[in-house]
């Protein structure tokens, strides 16, 4: 069950100024405020605070918690889980907001006069709140592909909550909330050997199983593709003994799920292989449903396939989330710079790096607006007017926001350059928009991430760069937790990683050189190409005439499909029509 929700916090005797839902409103009673809990329920049930938990033990003090919250005994706050709480408190004259560790759940919050709204939806909040589009925010989401560099959104004098933050809002009043960052994850740099390092992680991350996955009794679903993160949550539910079935979707022919296959057989988990071939429907992508519950587009596939899991009697589901990015570590994109480093590491050991230097901090920052500069330059042309020129127009501002958040990370601590980029790539791509995946997972059961754990996150993020450079530490891990999975071939290195640093990365540049990289588990290009698949993409941007040029549309899809341009980009045509949907004035009112 995944609930839509619109919070209003208003003076007593005030009512709702502009209802969202026709009946479904729970109204709880305070000293001096009344709350309304507006809800949407997907799948659609008579049951209004169905997705969410509420607490009204003391009348003076109401506590709302959506998603899944694991209480961390006397530790202090953010708890473990995936979850946002809200906690309106008229006895200490305030609302308290907090998040988790990484912010997995959309939660955005605007303020009007003495009301305060708070939702995990930009067409309630809008609605609810008669917000019109913050036009730099629409920029920022076409310019990055799905997510801005700040907590800008597109609703207007509005903000989506920053991961693992607490912000109090004085009740009745319009001054801004006094924000504080609560996590201590990218603060500082870990000086401790290698070994201890190893040891220290794998303590956290068996903490961390006892925590999330112990106490389950059902089938785990996992999103398995054959990769580290996936396989790494694979064999922890199978240590744990716990019942695993694994759902890989994609080319069935690919070496990448021949690969996630093998770590079912080693992990016992039953394996549903579901084919993104002729026989998929294209229909199964639910483009308008997904955007109307969830407001993303990224992964559509998840979505499509979750019921898989779900008819074989999943009702708790996990993934690899947030893995690659935390512990992954850093990489070059120059081949030469990259291989020299891994052959450092493997002759000499991880090498000491300081904090990040004005000029890295600058590096940082430009790479990061290039991603801007590179979807202007190739996808603005897209755009019908005034779209395009906003987007062209606004990307200096765009660029100096990014800018000011790089040097906002910076000051969190004495951290490296590699630290500062992992942190923005959390808690603005993933955070607004990849994590968006596991979102769609909630609509089918319970989503449990001990990837996700605060203390195991604490402890990652604060690593040297140097020793997790491109998954060395990653590797040394899953080779001392889980060796059979280790064995079995890694499908973006095309080798298996119980060997030495040294020995995959020659096998790495060797397959490079040769040609002989192994398959992935999916090309949308090559599936948008069968059948009518393709006409009908297109169709849905030219749907869309109030945001694409439709001239433009046509002309860039005849160069996908003579093959001069490809689909499967990144996320980046998803991203573009998830947006159109959003700004669509008669998909609004859904």
């Amino acid at each position: 069950m995944f609930t839509r929700y619109l919070i209003t916090v208003l003076p007593a005797g005030e009512r709702l100024p502009h209802p969202v839902t026709a009946a479904a409103v729970v109204q709880r009673s305070l000293p001096g405020h009344t709350v309304y809990i507006e809800t949407l329920n997907e799948p659609d049930d008579d049951k209004p605070d169905h997705g969410l938990q509420i607490e009204h033990n003391d009348p003076a003090c109401l506590v709302i918690t959506e998603g899944y919250l694991i209480p961390n005994a006397g530790n202090g706050l953010p708890h473990s889980g995936i979850y946002n709480q809200i906690i309106i408190d008229s006895d200490a004259g305030e609302v308290r907001l907090h998040n988790d560790t990484f912010g997995l759940l959309a939660c955005y919050f605007a303020q009007d006069g003495g009301a305060l709204r708070v939702s995990n939806s930009l067409r309630l909040l809008r609605r609810g709140g008669a917000l019109g589009v913050d036009e730099l925010g629409v920029a920022e989401m076409f310019l990055f592909g799905g997510w801005t560099p700040t907590e800008r959104i597109i609703v207007r004098d509005a903000q989506r909550m920053a991961a693992g933050m607490q912000y109090r809002f004085a009740l009745g009043s319009a001054r801004p909330p006094v924000a504080t960052r609560l996590t201590s994850t990218w603060t500082t740099v870990i000086d401790e050997p290698v070994e201890t390092i190893v040891d220290r992680i794998c303590d956290l991350w068996n903490r961390a199983l006892a925590t999330h996955f112990d106490p389950i009794d059902t089938p785990i679903g996992l999103l398995l593709s054959g990769g580290l993160d996936s396989r790494m949550v694979a064999g922890a539910a199978a240590a744990r003994g716990k019942q695993l079935v694994g759902l890989t979707f994609g080319d069935l022919r690919s070496d990448e799920v021949q690969i996630a296959q093998q770590v079912a057989a080693v992990t016992g988990a039953q394996w549903v292989p579901s084919g993104l071939d002729e026989d998929f429907p294209f229909e199964r992508l639910a483009f308008d449903r997904v955007n109307r519950v969830h407001e993303t587009m990224y992964n559509l596939m998840w979505d499509a396939n979750a019921p898989l899991l779900t008819a074989h009697g999943v009702r708790h589901f996990s993934t690899g989330a947030t893995f690659e990015t935390i512990f992954g570590g850093q990489k070059d994109a120059d081949k030469r710079r990259r291989l020299l480093k891994n052959l450092r590491q493997a002759v000499l050991g991880p090498w000491a790096t300081g904090p990040a230097t004005a000029a890295e901090r600058d590096a940082v920052t430009d790479a990061i607006q290039g991603i801007g500069r590179k979807r202007a330059r190739h996808y603005a042309s897209l755009l019908a007017e005034p779209y395009r020129s906003l987007i062209t127009d606004s990307l200096p501002a765009a660029e100096r926001e990014v800018a000011e958040r790089v040097a906002l990370i910076a000051a969190s601590g004495p951290i490296t350059a590699a630290q500062i980029r992992e942190r923005f790539d959390s808690e603005h791509y993933q955070t607004h928009y990849s994590r968006n995946q596991e979102r769609q997972l909630f609509s089918h059961g319970t989503v449990v991430l001990p990837t996700v754990d605060r203390d195991l996150a604490n402890y990652l993020t604060n690593l040297p760069a140097g020793m997790k450079y491109d998954h060395a530490l990653y590797y040394r891990v899953i080779r001392r937790l889980y060796p059979q999975l280790a064995a079995i071939p890694v499908p973006n290195l095309g080798t298996s990683v119980d060997k030495s640093q040294l020995q995959i990365e020659l096998v790495r540049v060797w397959q490079i050189q040769r040609r002989q990289r192994l398959t992935t588990w999916v090309n949308f290009s090559d599936w948008m190409r069968l059948g009518d698949n393709m006409a009908k993409y297109e169709r849905l941007f030219l749907e869309q005439d109030h945001f694409f040029d439709g001239d433009a549309v046509r002309a860039f899809f005849k160069d996908v499909g003579d093959g001069r341009r490809g689909i499967y980009d990144g996320g980046e045509t998803t991203g573009f029509l998830n947006l159109a949907y959003l700004l669509d004035k008669q998909r609004l009112e859904r």
